[in-house]
């Protein structure tokens, strides 16, 4: 009798000894915590061409980011389709922050001029930090008889034969702000799309086109250097490297408003926490005197909005954006 409750005790014993064991295993899985963020590599896509303006802001900031969050942030050139394919790219990757796109002016024209796309920038994106603007600059060929935005409006609507403008392509920002220009004035023009903004900037200095509408950074050396006239900058104040050329303001053209944009995006769905993370270290990068100078020589204006404000304008632009398009008839496949 004492031997049969003895082993009735040991199979108690055994089995409290087998959960305590199972429990052992289990409950570090349970307590184990996600690794700190940022835990690993950090890719940075950029939807155009190394030496691009887009790449050229990326591998800026990619040093002074990567100390800041403690961890490498590496440049991933992914160009095609007018920046949908790194767009797409990176609206399907896994939103654990180590997937960001370097945001361009398309994300707001793109859903207007393309009939199908792969991703929707609205629903897919996650605004994360405006980093800088590049207000368009309106440049004519050295030989054009104007000095004044003024001047190109009643050239414009005095020619027989229509004005041509060039841009980096269909669909392009110099494309898209031109289409604007159209709009606003009334005036006609042609549509000249090249293999990216370089082949457009030595046409016109050639004179084989008209007028194109570029950047500060790339126009500048060429109008100092007397190869190309500036017209207007469409911002709220004369450029730093171009005190001369007036603002579409003091041209007559206050509702004129077009530019380059670099923010940062990351795919929908990222955590609150590490959406936090990664906009402390983007404002922090902004403010900072060197970036700040670096951005000025490039002709960029650093821009210290928050994520709300980056998600409005990428709204607001849309809109605009959509309106020029349906006025101007585009469409891109």
């Amino acid at each position: 009798m004492i031997f049969l409750k003895n082993r009735g005790r040991c199979r108690s014993l055994t089995s409290i000894v087998l959960v305590a064991s199972v429990l052992s295993i289990s409950l570090p899985a349970f307590a184990q915590k996600a690794p700190a963020y940022p835990a690993q590599t950090i890719s940075l896509v950029v939807a155009f061409s190394a030496g691009g303006a887009a790449d050229i802001v990326a591998r800026s900031i990619t040093p002074k980011l990567s100390a800041l969050l403690n961890t490498s942030v590496v440049v991933e050139n992914k160009p095609g389709a007018n920046g949908n394919i790194a767009a797409s790219y990176v609206a399907k990757a896994p939103a654990d922050g180590y997937t960001l796109l370097m945001g361009f002016p398309g994300l707001a024209s793109n859903p207007s001029l393309y009939k199908k796309m792969t991703y929707d920038p609205a629903k897919d994106l996650a605004p994360i930090k405006m980093l800088a603007n590049a207000p368009v600059l309106l440049v004519v060929a050295p030989n054009l008889p104007v000095s004044t935005v003024a001047d190109l409006i009643a050239l414009a609507k005095g020619r027989d034969k229509q004005l041509n403008f060039g841009s980096g392509g269909q669909g392009a920002s110099g494309h898209m702000a031109g289409e604007l220009f159209k709009m606003l004035t009334g005036i006609q023009m042609q549509h000249v799309p090249y293999k990216g903004g370089g082949p457009a900037l030595n046409d016109l200095m050639g004179g084989q086109i008209d007028l194109i509408f570029d950047s500060v950074p790339s126009s500048a050396p060429l109008i100092l250097g007397k190869k190309i006239k500036a017209l207007a900058i469409a911002g709220v104040q004369r450029s730093d490297a171009l005190p001369e050329v007036p603002t579409f303001a003091q041209s007559g053209l206050a509702e004129y408003y077009s530019d380059t944009w670099f923010g940062i995006l990351a795919p929908k769905g990222i955590s609150s926490d590490i959406r936090d993370r990664l906009l402390a270290a983007l404002t922090a990068l902004v403010a900072d005197p060197r970036i700040a100078l670096s951005f000025k020589n490039m002709g960029l204006i650093p821009n210290g909005s928050s994520s709300k404000d980056f998600e409005v304008f990428l709204a607001n632009e849309t809109a605009k954006w959509a309106r020029v398009v349906e006025a101007a008839k585009i469409a891109l496949d």
